[in-house]
């Protein structure tokens, strides 16, 4: 029998071999999956744009995976790379629900952002720095990239992450946009609060409020908890992603898989941490 966390990581790893699946058929061209041809009809900016940050998300993931079993001090480091998965992981779904043009406008963006970072104006007051390549900026950002030099068009999308979500949920289906939703709101604002380095993140890391004791016992315990939790959220970003690309490409079977998995992800979300769990449906 397994406990929560060995069976969350026995999910984690059957979720990976479906985005690899997607990754490689996404790159590599058609193959077989349960005796059916499997291909995936996506346009050149989406090919470029869905894939590699579904490919960078799971890099992340396979990072977690390396540290799950850590405990104590070092499992604060897995948040800032979870809120790095999840939000990969939404804009891959968002990238593969929207319009070429979307992805169009993010390509652009890979090369404006570039000359962003060497035009810049760096900290406050007499502490600031201004970077800058050329001798007028703002021409040339208006003469190179048009499309970003207006008021509000510096970014690749207007949207926030609760709208790409909503996007999501609207054009691929709602149970993608649930998923991602449940990623976002189990993980997001707290690990703002850890990355950022707040007094709050600190001390919700550390325990401060909590009833568990104050022993390193204790403390690694609740560490491993904390790690439970991180993976049932990056599960629920990346079942939204699987679930949104599946669902557009009309690979049924695929999405009856990832529903599958996700079943036992909601089971082992809702046991209590003493339990053993990990059994197939």
């Amino acid at each position: 029998m397994q406990d929560r966390l060995s069976a969350l990581l026995d999910v984690t790893r059957q979720q990976l071999d479906l985005l690899r699946l997607f990754l490689y058929v996404s790159s590599q061209g058609p193959t077989e999956y349960e005796g059916n041809q499997l291909a995936f009809s996506l346009s050149e900016s989406k090919r470029r744009t869905v894939a590699i940050t579904a490919m960078a998300a799971g890099q992340s993931v396979n990072t977690l995976m390396g540290m799950s079993e850590q405990r104590g001090i070092p499992v604060r480091d897995m948040y800032p790379i979870a809120r790095s998965a999840i939000e990969s992981f939404v804009n891959a779904a968002f990238l593969a629900a929207e319009d070429d043009a979307v992805s169009k406008r993010a390509l652009a963006y890979v090369h404006y952002a570039a000359w962003k970072y060497s035009n810049r104006t760096v900290g406050s007051g007499e502490f600031s720095l201004h970077l800058s390549s050329s001798p007028d900026p703002v021409a040339t950002a208006s003469a190179g990239f048009p499309e970003f030099a207006g008021k509000g068009q510096g970014s690749w999308t207007s949207l926030d992450v609760p709208s790409r979500i909503r996007t999501v949920g609207e054009r691929a289906s709602r149970a993608a946009g649930n998923r991602l939703l449940a990623a976002y709101a189990l993980i997001y604002s707290l690990s703002s609060e850890i990355i950022h380095g707040s007094v709050y993140g600190v001390s919700h890391f550390f325990q401060v409020k909590s009833s568990a004791g104050t022993d390193v016992a204790a403390f690694q315990l609740a560490t491993k908890n904390q790690i439970e939790d991180i993976f049932i959220a990056v599960q629920h970003a990346l079942a939204g992603f699987l679930s949104a690309v599946f669902t557009l490409q009309g690979q049924h079977n695929l999405v009856k898989a990832e529903v599958e998995l996700f079943a036992r992800l909601l089971r082992l979300s809702i046991a209590d941490t003493a339990a053993t769990s990990g059994s197939p449906p």
